[in-house]
């Protein structure tokens, strides 16, 4: 069994080197010092040792810090949230030009056309909820999985078209089920 020997001039590997720098640097700056370690780096592979690295939860905690510093709005974070998210986050009775101004402000860049188009597009979604929720479930007036709804079903049909019909209807047609058996 081979062990793992421990030295203090053992190389480091490319992902303990990138993990040992401090977070605030930009991945053009770890692979410039990695260089000048003599370790062959690329982007790619930082972004991802960065990745990994990162602890989920410690990340929605950076997030709500961050809310709590930021623009007094019910937006997150500007990386974290969209530009239709932040839009939607505010009230819609607070004006266009304010929410531009708290955009901005934000680091967000929109423009009043902009949230006029959110606001209604946020809207027409609502309308058709509502709608979807007022009109009645389409669907089979009667359902045919059993013997009582098909009684049902022949009752509403006789109370449509009248009875003397709906008789003539069925006499002909178990006449013609009987042509078919052959009885």
């Amino acid at each position: 069994m081979a062990t793992k020997k421990t030295s203090t001039n053992a190389p480091m590997s490319k992902s303990d080197f990138i993990r040992s720098q401090p977070a605030n640097l930009s991945t053009a700056e770890v692979v410039a010092k990695g260089k000048e370690a003599g370790i062959k780096l690329n982007r790619v592979l930082v972004y991802k040792v960065r990745a990994k690295g990162q602890p989920k939860k410690a990340a929605s905690k950076k997030t709500a810090a961050s809310a709590k510093s930021s623009v007094p709005t019910k937006a997150v974070s500007t990386k974290a949230v969209s530009k239709a998210a932040f839009v939607r986050g505010l009230p819609s009775t607070t004006p266009a030009k304010e929410v531009v101004a708290k955009a901005k402000a934000a680091g967000i860049k929109i423009g009043v056309s902009y949230v006029y188009n959110i606001r209604g597009a946020a809207k027409m979604a609502a309308k058709r909820k509502r709608a979807l929720a007022k009109s009645p479930a389409v669907g089979p007036a009667v359902s045919v999985d059993g013997a009582g709804s098909l009684t049902s079903l022949l009752k509403a049909v006789a109370a449509e078209i009248g009875l003397g019909p709906a008789i003539d209807i069925l006499r002909s047609e178990r006449a013609r089920v009987a042509a078919v058996i052959g009885g």
